[in-house]
């Protein structure tokens, strides 16, 4: 029995595990990202089981593994016991992670290019040379797949929020405290100076804590009546859905900003 508790113990331990480095490996370099999706695909499945409920190897090994703790506890065998929920947790906790992913994919757009200038977006300048898939243009007009809307119309139904910051402050200010925020946001500036017609730009770039995507985020600060206009983009490198993340990362950073006129 106790044999029987430990393999099951290990089973959920092992999967759990699986699921949770798969993302971060990924960021290491050591598979690409197709792999980490195609564990999740395996370990935590998309399609019910007959078409009644999902059937996920992770959760059944969980739940396995929380019944070898109640054996374990009952046989008097208390540390396997407990090494056999602390599995169980483990495995129940990784299985979260595509549960997330798939919220965010159902309540986002497939889209990965956010702006808050449609006509005139920021340009991708200092990194358009850098490795991806995703090309450094803003490709506004294409279509979404699965809608009958453009990647511009998409945003402006989903993020009707996302807009240009009118300020007071000069151009060289308004950069300044724009550097600032990016620095704050634990992007790594790649470029900062003057741009054509007296405007300026800021060019970054962010690393994703799980999956080690990188997107560009420019910021394009230009001359106006009474102060500036600061427009911003982000972009990610690959990937067709960016599950929200550039839409929120231009929403902190306008915060941000704002704030720190105040």
């Amino acid at each position: 029995m106790k044999v029987l508790i430990l393999l099951v113990s290990l089973l959920a331990l092992g999967l759990g595990l699986a699921i949770a480095i798969a993302g971060p490996g990924a960021g290491w370099g050591l598979w690409e990202f197709p792999v980490a999706f195609k564990i999740y695909g395996k370990l935590a499945p998309r399609e019910a089981l007959f078409g009644i409920v999902e059937a996920w190897p992770v959760r059944g090994a969980a739940a396995l593994a929380v019944l070898g703790g109640v054996l374990g506890f009952v046989t008097g065998a208390p540390r396997l016991a407990g090494f056999a929920l602390l599995c169980a947790a483990i495995a129940v906790g990784s299985s979260t992670i595509p549960l997330k992913m798939r919220a965010l994919a159902a309540a986002n757009p497939v889209i990965h290019d956010i702006t808050t200038d449609f006509d005139d977006p920021p340009m991708i300048v200092t990194a358009a040379g850098e490795p991806r898939s995703n090309p450094p243009e803003y490709l506004g007009d294409d279509a979404v797949r699965g809608t009958d809307l453009t990647v511009s119309e998409s945003q402006r139904l989903a993020f009707p929020d996302i807009a240009p910051i009118e300020t007071t402050l000069s151009v060289e200010d308004a950069a300044v405290r724009a550097r600032d925020v990016i620095q704050e946001m634990g992007m790594k500036l790649l470029s900062d100076g003057p741009i054509e017609n007296g405007g300026w730009r800021v060019e970054a770039a962010y690393t994703s804590t799980w999956f080690g995507f990188i997107d560009d985020f420019v910021v394009r600060v230009t001359p106006a009546e009474g102060g500036s206009v600061v427009n911003v983009r982000s972009k990610s490198r690959v990937g067709g859905s960016d599950l929200g993340a550039n839409a929120e990362r231009v929403r902190a950073f306008t915060k941000k900003f704002k704030a720190s006129l105040v």
